[in-house]
Formats: structure tokens, sequence, C-alpha cells
């Protein structure tokens, strides 16, 4: 089941599906037509269950009156999605969760920026708090490779949490694109803790210490898809 959502611009589309978040971004320009996808938060696995908890992505489907069974504990989050500098959406999330994802963080590939809250418990219904919307912070004085349709030698200003930079490498049909930016330190850690190969992700490195994720440039006759990665998780 896939849920679309046509809240933004013209340009611009969420949608969700059971195990994954895609952010699909169609860029229109006088020589080519490009779509960024972006793999924002990935959705796990449940095991066995036993715990009740209200269920919705608010404001793309749900009314967050639904409930569903889960396995461990039940989570809520909210996601701020900025697009060139402006913010594009808040998602708001109750669902089912596990340790791992119930960190909160941010993650900056220059153009595209993602800060999430969220909180996770173990009784029934506990996930009916909404989170606020997480606030944009400031530069930390660290700097991070970003990549763009040129290459992935373009810096980018980590922001409040970002201690860490990130590279990924994610396959998209034929096609293996770089991906690389700023990251917190918790989502480096909640995705050491998943599995990614089931959403393309072939290999994803944290380090600590400026520009440490290399400019490593690559080129493509041509960039369908950009796809960040986060791994980390299931969240938003």
């Amino acid at each position: 089941m896939t849920i679309k959502a046509g809240f933004l611009s013209d340009h611009h589309q969420i949608t969700f599906e059971p195990c994954l978040l895609h952010l699909h971004v169609s860029i229109k320009t006088p020589t080519m037509k490009s779509q960024v996808t972006l793999l924002l938060i990935c959705m796990l696995f449940c095991k066995a269950q036993s715990l009740t908890c209200h269920q919705c992505i608010y404001p793309l489907s749900g009314t967050c009156t639904d409930t569903q069974t889960c396995a461990d504990q039940c989570l809520t989050s909210t996601t701020s999605v900025y697009m060139g500098g402006a913010k594009v959406s808040d998602v708001n999330v109750k669902t089912c969760g596990t340790a791992e994802m119930c960190v909160s963080g941010s993650m900056n590939l220059g153009t595209v920026k993602v800060i999430t809250n969220a909180k996770c418990c173990k009784t029934d219904l506990c996930n009916t708090e909404t989170l606020p919307a997480p606030l944009e912070q400031a530069p930390n004085g660290r700097s991070c490779y970003s990549c763009d349709a040129n290459g992935c030698s373009v810096k980018v200003n980590c922001e409040g949490s970002e201690d860490r930079c990130i590279s990924a490498s994610v396959k998209q049909g034929t096609n293996t694109l770089s991906v690389k930016g700023c990251v917190s330190n918790s989502f480096c850690a909640a995705s050491a803790s998943t599995s990614t190969s089931g959403i393309g992700i072939t290999s994803m490195q944290c380090c600590e210490g400026n520009l440490c994720n290399g400019a490593e440039n690559f080129t493509l006759s041509f960039l369908l898809m950009i796809v960040p990665l986060l791994s980390s998780v299931l969240f938003f």
C-alpha cells in the first residue's frame, strides 16, 4: 500500500509505504527533468506482537485514533523536512517502535535537511502525545562533504547535534549513487543496529572529524536519483 501526499507544491510529493518513507522531488530545468528520491526514514520489521499502540502518519493518513498491535514499544515522533532552506513539511508519526528507533537528531545533506524528535513508551496506547516540531539549530563549526549532480566535493556546514559525517552508497536500478552529509551520532548508532540491504543501501559509514567523509567525485551521464540514506531509522 502506498499513500501519497498532496499538500506540498507541484514539484514535491511525499510517498509513504509500509516499511519506507520516500520524498519524491521533481526538478525541472530547461534541459532536463530529474527526479530526486530521498530515502529519509526506514521503518523496520515487526516481531511477535502484544502491545497496543496508536497508529497514524499525520497529516497523510490515519486519524491518530487508529490502533495497531506491536511487539516491543510504542513510538511517537515529529520530523521536519527542509529543502533549499525552506521547511516543506512536518510529519507526525505514531506507530510501533524499537529501542533503536527512539532517537532524536538531524541529518543535513546540503539542499535537504531532516530533523527528528522521537519518543518511545511501553504501555498500551501510551504514544498519544504529539511531539513539537524540532527547531532548526545553529551551525556548530563542523563541516562535511555532500553530493550534488556534479559530484561529492560540496562542503556543507553541520548544525546542532550533527557531530558526524556520513557516506553511503545506494543502489537505484542499475546505478549506484553516493550520498554524503552531516548527521547526528544518534542516527549512526541506530543505523548500525538495523539492516539496510533491503532498501538498496550497499554501504554506509559515519566518521568523526571535519570533512572526514572524503571528496570523492562521481559522474553520471544522467542523474535520475540521489538517495540519501538514513538507514537509521524509522522514525520521523
